[in-house]
């Protein structure tokens, strides 16, 4: 297929990429990134959503990929790069060459260096690539002219990857003389990343704070935060993936808006964690699960906020939050060594405090009395009766661990 030339012009995809691990539609039509999501989707590193008519509506990172979530834009970048099948092949091409040369010099050390090291992610591929190419006879003991004859005959020499060097390998030269960025750029960057098999979700701010600028006119537009996902949850769904609003458009959005924000932060497998710790907290009294409670210490901060389970301490919910996560079935991205920033727990717990589904109560943090009321109503058979196993297994969890100290 034919590639786009200048990886650059992804710069603002690889960004998404790198924050949300999802582009929409819409959102792929507004950063032009059209042709590079069908080049990456081929590459195997996007996986496509299609709506009832076969279209697609949205691509998220695939199991192989989706931990590009916890790297930085510029690695993002370059792993999507160097898994195009056509530049890999024209890298490895790159490389043997250079390891041939380096045969050629006596460079023993260095080839088990390299071998050992960087190029230990891509042996598999450098062999499968040498075959063909040796027929029958040693790289090693062709004569330098004949080499480059085969190798320039080869169709991943033939590809114009000037624009594609520069981005991912730091450099544009001749291929001879991209070796050493070939090889520490490269190779490193193919370590495979653990796989994902859960459909992941991660933990980003959301601006649902009036301090941050939000309002019902301003959240109905499509933004990352508050666009439908698929296979990288990741905010409030307000518009689905063609941008279109997901409430009804005829009604006044102050009557319809921070309704549909309170039933779309479910969706959000964090924050339906909180919420379904304030339900066990509202329950526990007049059930048979042992008392659970939400304490923010008066010298603390909101993020401070820890789980108390029959007046024992199980810990922060910083640091439960990962697990709880887990417990619906989603892989948790966004931690920091396994627990929420103070940052990202104090803008998840303002944004709750906010949609008035939790409030401040003395030292504890407790279901909103209207939210309450919405369980035994309109959230009876959307969020109260779907949550009740989840908050029994998560009670029983939660017991565990102050029965052995708190958190693990």
């Amino acid at each position: 297929m034919s590639l786009p030339a200048h990886p650059s012009d992804a710069g603002a995809l690889f960004k998404h990429l790198a924050q949300w691990g999802e582009v929409s539609a819409y959102e792929a039509a507004g950063l032009r990134a059209g042709p590079w999501v069908s080049v990456f989707e081929n590459a195997g590193a996007l996986e496509a959503v299609h709506d009832k008519h076969g279209r697609p509506v949205a691509w998220h990172l695939t199991p192989p990929f989706v931990h590009l979530l916890e790297c930085d834009v510029q690695q993002v970048g370059r792993r999507l790069c160097f898994a195009v099948r056509e530049y890999r092949a024209y890298l490895l091409c790159i490389l043997v060459e250079g390891l041939v040369d380096a045969g050629r010099a006596g460079m023993t050390v260095e080839l088990e260096e390299w071998t050992k090291g960087d190029l230990a992610p891509l042996l598999a591929e450098l062999n499968a690539f040498l075959t063909p190419l040796e027929g029958g006879k040693r790289l090693v003991d062709l004569a330098p002219t004949e080499l480059e004859a085969r190798l320039a005959d080869l169709p991943e020499r033939s590809r114009p990857f000037a624009d594609w060097d520069s981005y991912a390998l730091g450099h544009s030269a001749r291929p001879k003389e991209l070796f050493e960025f070939a090889l520490r750029r490269f190779g490193p960057a193919c370590v495979t990343l653990p796989i994902a098999v859960e459909t992941a979700a991660v933990l980003r701010p959301l601006p649902l704070k009036r301090e941050n600028g939000f309002g019902l006119g301003s959240a109905s537009i499509p933004q990352p935060w508050n666009t439908q996902r698929f296979g990288v949850l990741s905010g409030a769904p307000i518009v689905d993936a063609r941008g279109q609003r997901m409430f009804d458009e005829d009604a006044p959005l102050n009557e319809v808006l921070l309704e549909h924000l309170r039933d779309a932060v479910v969706e959000h497998p964090f924050y339906a964690a909180m919420i379904h710790l304030g339900i066990c907290a509202w329950r526990s009294p007049a059930s048979m699960m042992p008392t659970v409670e939400l304490y923010v210490p008066a010298s603390g901060c909101l993020h401070d906020v820890s789980v108390l389970v029959g007046s024992r301490g199980v810990g922060r919910v910083a640091e439960l939050l990962g697990d709880l996560v887990h417990a619906q079935g989603y892989t948790p991205f966004g931690l920091v060594d396994g627990r929420v920033s103070d940052e990202l727990m104090g803008n998840l717990l303002r944004n709750l405090l906010e949609l008035r589904i939790l409030r401040h109560q003395d030292e504890l943090l407790v279901l909103d009395d209207d939210y309450q009321s919405s369980l035994m109503a309109a959230r009876l058979r959307t969020v109260f009766r779907p949550g009740k196993k989840l908050q029994e297994r998560t009670v029983e969890e939660l017991a565990r661990r102050a029965s052995e100290g708190g958190a693990a």
